[in-house]
């Protein structure tokens, strides 16, 4: 990200900010609530445009226009307030969005639920499948949503306020999943405002 600007209207949240990643590493984006963490990160994962500046990938400038433009580029973002259904299980959950008969087809169902139990394996992440997410623990929902955004080949992954919600536990469990991604090369950003907890895993802090 250079020189990044996000205004709205007579408000700056975001004044010329600089930003670079390699795969492999997890950064910390710091500040108190309010300071444009997520605002900064939203214009990365394509929610936002910045008013002016540019994005990079590769080397690159690229235009994301919207989360699904974002998505195809290897960007996805898990949000502080969890984007799931809840009364659909984790798989249906992971499942939307993608292309196939999702509601229909029980061959098609059932070779994704192998899939994607097999996938979250992989990552060392347990989640029940078959139960509505509303039911779930926050750090089980937490975990489905990580499992959703991987599971569509991101390689860029941006956590907002992680840990806001989770127990100690379920911090601890979090920060071995993102040492998973770290090395098998992905790159990670959280957004915090707790120094103490991202010192145990991100290889940069950036004061907002």
């Amino acid at each position: 990200m250079r020189q990044i600007v996000k205004t709205f209207g007579v408000v700056t949240a975001n004044d010329h900010v600089d930003f670079e990643a390699l795969p492999g590493e997890i950064h910390a984006l710091l500040g108190e609530n309010g300071a444009g963490k997520s605002t900064l990160m939203c214009q990365l994962s394509g929610v936002y445009r910045p008013t002016s500046g540019e994005i990079l990938l590769d080397g690159q400038p690229v235009r994301l226009t919207s989360p699904l433009e974002a998505a195809k580029r290897g960007i996805g973002m898990v949000f502080q307030n969890f984007r799931l259904v809840p009364t659909l299980t984790a798989v249906e959950n992971i499942l939307l969005g993608e292309k196939g008969p999702f509601w229909h087809g029980p061959a098609w169902k059932k070779a994704r639920h192998v899939e994607i139990g097999e996938f979250a394996q992989r990552l060392g992440l347990k989640i029940p499948l078959d139960i509505p997410v509303e039911l779930l623990a926050v750090g089980e929902q937490q975990r489905v949503e990580i499992v959703k955004t991987l599971y569509r080949g991101v390689r860029f992954i941006i956590l907002d306020e992680p840990t806001s919600v989770l127990t100690p536990n379920e911090v601890d469990d979090l920060f071995q999943t993102l040492r998973r991604l770290k090395q098998e090369g992905k790159t990670i950003l959280i957004t915090t405002h707790k120094l103490k907890e991202v010192m145990a895993v991100a290889v940069s802090l950036k004061k907002k």
